[in-house]
This record gives structure tokens, C-alpha cells and sequence, in this order.
């Protein structure tokens, strides 16, 4: 489910960058008015679609990391769960970013 959420997230971090280039390309210009909105809505929900993904994924990751024979405080080993959780989500989402940007690439 974690591998799901993080390709999701790639996925979805990568129209952000398409929307937010869009945008950025459509702005000020008075013909392209419609289209710069529209981009800047598309790059809007793509970049929370990311974050809650991310969200999820490190979730999920969290919640099958657990430290049972380990003399750490509670406080200590859920910031450990944490910053390790952080660390695989984000990895796994840069690897499938990387990967499908290699993919659709090639398809173009």
C-alpha cells in the first residue's frame, strides 16, 4: 500500500511541475488568460493531491515500523518510527518520480 501511495505522490509531484511550468509560461499573457488559470488551479490541486499522499504513504510506513525489544523511551522510538518513515516515503517517491519521468519521456 506504501509502494501505492508513493507512486501516486510521484506521480502526482510531477504534474505539479508540468501545471507550475504551464503556468508560469501562460502568465501575463492577455490571450492566455483562460489557460493560465486553469494551470494554475490544475498545479494547485496536484501539489495537495502530493502532500496528502506523502501524508499517507508515511502513514502507512509508520505504522509497520515498531521497535518491540528496545529500551528507548516511547517518545524516543516514535521519533525514530517518524524520521525513518520519512526517509523510505521520500525515497520511494523520488524513485518512482525518477522512473516515471523516464517512462513518460520515452513515450513522447
Amino acid at each position: 500500500m506504501a509502494a501505492t501511495l508513493a507512486a501516486l505522490a510521484a506521480n502526482c509531484f510531477l504534474k505539479y511541475l508540468w501545471w507550475t511550468a504551464c503556468y508560469s509560461a501562460y502568465y501575463g499573457i492577455p490571450k492566455m488568460a483562460e489557460q493560465w488559470k486553469a494551470a494554475g488551479s490544475r498545479a494547485t490541486f496536484n501539489c495537495w493531491s502530493f502532500i496528502l499522499l506523502e501524508v499517507a504513504s508515511v502513514g502507512v510506513i509508520f505504522s509497520l515500523i515498531s521497535f518491540r525489544r528496545s529500551e528507548l523511551s516511547r517518545f524516543l522510538k516514535n521519533g525514530v518510527r517518524l524520521f525513518l518513515a520519512l526517509t523510505m516515503a521520500i525515497f520511494a517517491t523520488a524513485i518512482f518520480a525518477l522512473a516515471l519521468s523516464w517512462l513518460k519521456q520515452d513515450t513522447h
